[in-house]
């Protein structure tokens, strides 16, 4: 099976929720200039209000790509607060 015939069109929506605004503006700051440029096929949107951050990812890619982009989105978000906390 080629790579362009395991392509699908999935969507995730991610609503993560941070104890302070503080936290949610660091999670949210941390990945943004990570979006851009994106990939062929790939979108992500961020929006932030409050505490909660809300993501919303469009993948015509694989499978695999879509779960990829979700765990380092979280991973580089967890990453950030860690370093904030011990500053």
């Amino acid at each position: 099976m080629s790579e362009r015939s395991s392509e699908v069109r999935s969507e995730a929506d991610l609503i993560l929720s941070f104890g302070d605004v503080g936290e949610a503006e660091i999670a949210e700051k941390s990945v943004k200039p990570d979006n851009l440029p994106l990939p062929r096929g790939l979108r992500i949107e961020m929006e932030r209000s409050g505490e909660t951050v809300k993501v919303h990812i469009e993948c015509e890619r694989t499978l695999a790509s879509l779960l990829t982009t979700i765990d380092d989105l979280l991973a580089m978000m967890l990453l950030a607060l860690r370093v904030s906390r011990e500053i």
